[in-house]
């Protein structure tokens, strides 16, 4: 599966206001002033590689939490 992603004529912004890693440190999670989350795989070797974005509201993402 290889996800695709379309916009306009200028990328949308993802200014960073909260960050969360994950336990087993293989997924960091981030939280954007514009209200998108973000879900980036980690590797072992320190890469990161975008896996999802969310996005559906444009309130600040403030706290990020596991549930």
């Amino acid at each position: 599966v290889l996800p695709i992603v379309l916009w306009g004529r200028k990328a949308p912004t993802h200014c960073i206001s909260t960050l969360l890693l994950m336990e087993d440190a293989s997924m960091v999670v981030t939280g954007c002033h514009d209200g998108q989350i973000c879900l980036w795989d980690l590797s072992l070797e320190l890469e990161i590689n975008p896996r999802a974005l969310l996005f559906g509201h444009t309130a600040s993402i403030t706290c990020l939490s596991k549930a």
